[in-house]
């Protein structure tokens, strides 16, 4: 009997937060993600299956300040946590896949970005004495197909990188396996040149071991020339680069 009340409590939970949760997570997020940053956050679709711990967000979007625009935009953020979790008291992720996210990002002069407004009410006052940091493990990070478009309004000048594809085997404070292997990998296209990269190693182990290849092609210095400081000693007219 007990046994029928327990799997029939789970799943009616399950049916629940699978009908309910969404809805709820959507509008807390909406409210306290806006009230964070002082921008319109929207989701498009949540999707959250209790049974595996899944979570996908669909067209996720920052405003811009006083603007319907977006100055982020993410078409799919994916999660699959772990039950580890609450073994470990501290949020164990297994993937995190975020797909086609687009930043939008204006330098307005003298020094000011029009994101100025959310890094300052994401600044945190100074303490008194420091806390511990959080305790966190986020396995296997991929972001493909990323975007970002960068305007100078006091050189009238728009930069653009695409086609940005970032993988993280993790990111963890959390004691684990110190003989794993990684390979991250960071690619991506700026100014018609294409950059590419891949290592494999096993930093953790007792005798670390990195191998590392980095590619560059055809980067034209020029459109970049006005960003160098002005105190070197020398002027840079031109330059292409190119690495292997």
């Amino acid at each position: 009997r007990w046994t029928v009340i327990l799997v029939g409590g789970l799943l009616l939970f399950w049916a629940l937060a699978w009908a309910l949760g969404p809805t709820i997570f959507k509008m807390q997020i909406e409210k306290i993600a806006s009230a964070k940053l002082g921008r319109v956050v929207t989701l498009g679709n949540v999707d959250f299956k209790p049974w595996s711990l899944e979570l996908v967000i669909s067209d996720l979007k920052i405003a811009k300040q006083n603007s319907t625009d977006s100055q982020l935009s993410v078409q799919r953020l994916y999660l699959d946590a772990e039950l580890e979790s609450v073994l470990r008291l501290a949020p164990v992720v297994d993937a995190v896949a975020i797909d086609s996210p687009v930043v939008s990002l204006t330098h307005v002069g003298d020094g000011r970005y029009d994101i100025d407004d959310i890094l300052e009410k994401l600044k945190k006052p100074p303490e008194s004495m420091p806390g511990k940091p959080p305790r966190f493990a986020l396995y296997n990070l991929s972001l493909t197909s990323g975007r970002v478009s960068f305007t100078d309004k006091t050189a009238g000048k728009n930069h653009e990188l695409t086609a940005l594809n970032i993988a993280l085997p993790f990111l963890s404070n959390l004691d684990s396996k110190r003989d794993v292997k990684i390979a991250p990998r960071l690619a991506f296209k700026l100014g018609g040149s294409n950059f590419d990269s891949a290592a494999e190693g096993t930093p953790f182990a007792l005798t670390p071991k990195t191998d590392a290849t980095f590619k560059l092609s055809n980067f034209d210095l020029t459109p970049y020339l006005g960003y160098l400081p002005a105190g070197l000693p020398y002027k840079l007219a031109s330059g292409v680069i190119n690495i292997d």
